[in-house]
């Protein structure tokens, strides 16, 4: 399991739990200050998980106001993309020449090598998803045109994109049964897509699709087969596999879960495989976590694989 970090000025009296926190927020993003609105009753906690180029971090706390200016950037010795989001709760940004009020839901994506502002009036309750600039920037054509806009998260690909970044709270990126490459190419896909940038089906895209997609089903067995992996043995870059996939509207980890519950669900009606357990035959798929597997193919076959399999080998 990933390793989960967590702070809170609970761990020290009141009337040090300002700095504390400052210090908190410094060590767990970047160089920053926080102005609360009480600071008699201020408190505030973080949780953070990091995987191999994004990290998912979780902040509540009182009523207050970040910000990071110029003397903060100058002290820092790193930078990142940071999206933001708070799932209930309005909440402001100034940054990139932009001024907004986010709706709960909505997420905000930041290059900490600006100033910018978080007016958090009603709370602190934030979901932030560091990512390193190189990753941003393979998956984001123009990331400044996004800045500091709220992306919309009613429906379509904002939509997905919001339930992906609202699952990866700090204890279940932890336990999420999957590579680290699978993850952050999900959330890379599902950025690109919900920002604007949608490929449209061609000849070449859809041929690039099929044989990836064959690939997949020869190498669906191995656990931490990637996107990156698949790239290379049909040699493609990282970049034209993602693209064609989200022009056939589909994405590399929904793909691979479908096909790998697809060769499950045939295994499970199949004779031959009978003497198998249900754990076997999920691990032959390339499942890692029996738990997992089981819910990934109720959701998806609307039947847990033990219904499945009692009413095939009838």
């Amino acid at each position: 399991m990933r390793a989960i970090q967590h702070l809170s000025t609970d761990a020290v009296e009141p009337q040090h739990r300002l700095a504390y926190w400052i210090d908190a927020i410094c060590e767990s993003f970047l160089e920053m200050g926080a102005d609360p609105s009480q600071r008699a009753s201020f408190y505030g906690r973080i949780g953070y998980c990091r995987l191999n180029r994004i990290a998912a971090t979780q902040a509540q706390g009182s009523p207050q106001v970040v910000r990071r200016d110029g003397a903060c950037i100058a002290q820092s010795r790193r930078n990142y993309y940071y999206l933001i989001s708070q799932p209930k709760l309005p909440w402001g940004v100034v940054h990139a020449g932009r001024e907004h009020i986010v709706q709960p839901g909505q997420s905000v994506l930041i290059d900490s090598r600006l100033p910018y502002e978080f007016d958090f009036a009603q709370g602190l309750d934030d979901l932030s998803v560091e990512l390193s600039i190189d990753w941003l920037e393979r998956w984001i054509a123009d990331p400044a045109a996004l800045l500091g806009r709220p992306i919309a998260a009613q429906d379509g690909w904002g939509l997905a994109l919001r339930g992906l970044k609202e699952a990866l709270v700090p204890q279940a990126t932890a336990g999420l049964p999957l590579p680290d490459e699978l993850v952050e190419d999900q959330l890379g896909v599902l950025l690109s897509m919900a920002a604007g940038e949608q490929p449209v089906a061609s000849p070449s895209s859809r041929s690039v699709y099929r044989r990836c997609v064959a690939a997949l089903r020869e190498h669906l067995g191995h656990p931490g087969v990637c996107a990156a992996d698949i790239a290379a043995m049909c040699a493609v870059s990282l970049r034209t596999l993602h693209r064609a996939f989200a022009a056939e509207k589909r994405t590399f980890g929904s793909v691979l879960l479908q096909l790998r519950v697809d060769e499950a669900a045939r295994m499970l009606g199949d004779r031959r495989f009978a003497r198998l357990t249900i754990a076997a035959i999920a691990a032959r798929c390339g499942f890692v976590d029996a738990s997992h597997f089981a819910r990934s193919f109720r959701r998806l076959r609307g039947i847990g694989p033990r219904a499945h399999r009692s009413g095939a080998l009838r």
